[in-house]
């Protein structure tokens, strides 16, 4: 018995002894850990940016994209003489990036309107600003909208205290519910403009935001001496439940160009020609789709460039021009975007106007 437990005793020193020998090994060795790899990457891939500042009341605004200004400022009504190429960063196969940062900063001075001192920034959703994923390769066109006094969306409740369509009322710049809307006159609801049901944690500050289109340019035909490649830009937010008609209308000779008929603004979520309303209902709006790109128009008359004025009208027929622009051409093989810029009876910032921004 006696030597039993000494070997007992043996063993269970042993194996004391064995457990300190491990832990002795493993604390004297490194543990082998697996090397992060940083992303995004840095890449040899760029996508080309254009901005223009059409937003009413805004200063002279700069653009940043990845905090880096690219290309020149942009006074109000102007847009950039070209396209900026800006390094982008890869986040797999296929030259897409992520979180790209996109703003907008006073050339001196600030912003102003309830923005104050802060940026305007690029909100590709309602309640983020960094989800934009550009292209390797691409054209892209920001344009500045809106007002630096447009409010803050606020979500709204129905009669059972359940989030329900807000309701933007241009008459008092304020935002009002469904059962606010109730008690309006018949004129005054024909006047209200629905933006949808504004989403809990919306990050949507106000003022001025985005309208990010990419630009898909149209092929012209080999020896082409008669067309230009034009789109348009409904960017005035005169009247958010009517659209607009405007067209290209000759000085001296040559056809009418229609360029669009009854079109709404850009950012309003009603939509009266029909189309799908526009997602997210707050924050900037992107298009990456061909839906608004450029169609090829028979501008010059065999080659000699033709001088047009753009008329807008709130008719079809014309029959109430309430802006008449300097005559402008547009040249062979150029690629142009025509925007509706101002508001109707406006002064100064905010008068109707149009700006061509030349692409090409």
């Amino acid at each position: 018995m006696k030597t039993v437990m000494i070997k007992y005793m043996n063993l269970k020193t042993l194996a004391k002894a064995c457990a300190f020998s491990m832990v002795a090994f493993w604390a004297c060795e490194d543990p082998e850990y697996i090397t992060a790899v940083p992303n995004p990457q840095p890449s040899g891939f760029s996508a080309n940016f254009l901005f223009v500042n059409v937003a009413p009341d805004a200063p002279s605004l700069d653009m940043f994209v990845n905090n880096t200004k690219t290309g020149t400022s942009a006074a109000f009504g102007t847009g950039q003489a070209g396209y900026t190429a800006v390094k982008i960063t890869s986040s797999g196969a296929g030259g897409l990036t992520t979180n790209t940062n996109i703003r907008a900063r006073a050339t001196s001075g600030t912003i102003g309107g309830v923005l104050g001192s802060s940026d305007a920034l690029y909100r590709a959703g309602n309640n983020n600003a960094n989800n934009f994923s550009a292209i390797n390769g691409a054209r892209y066109s920001l344009f500045a909208l809106d007002t630096i006094t447009r409010p803050k969306p606020v979500r709204k409740l129905n009669a059972s205290n359940f989030g329900d369509t807000t309701f933007f009322n241009p008459l008092t710049g304020g935002y009002i519910s469904v059962v606010e809307k109730a008690a309006l006159s018949p004129d005054q609801k024909a006047k209200v403009v629905p933006i949808g049901v504004v989403p809990l944690g919306s990050s949507d500050p106000g003022g001025v935001r985005f309208y990010l289109v990419r630009d898909i340019f149209p092929a012209f035909t080999a020896g082409n001496v008669t067309q230009s490649a034009i789109r348009l830009v409904q960017a005035s937010p005169r009247n958010y439940t009517q659209g607009l008609w405007v067209r290209l209308n000759p000085v001296t000779t040559g056809s009418i160009i229609s360029l669009g008929s009854n079109v709404p603004y850009i950012l309003s979520f009603a939509t009266p020609t029909g189309g799908a309303n526009f997602s997210p209902s707050v924050g900037s709006r992107t298009v990456v789709t061909t839906a608004v790109n450029f169609t090829l128009q028979n501008t010059n008359i065999a080659g000699v460039p033709n001088d047009y004025t753009v008329e807008v009208a709130t008719d079809a027929g014309f029959t109430n021009i309430i802006h008449t622009s300097a005559p402008v051409q547009f040249l062979v093989d150029k690629v142009y975007t025509v925007v509706i810029r101002g508001v109707e009876g406006g002064t100064g910032n905010r008068a109707l106007g149009v700006t061509v921004v030349q692409h090409n």
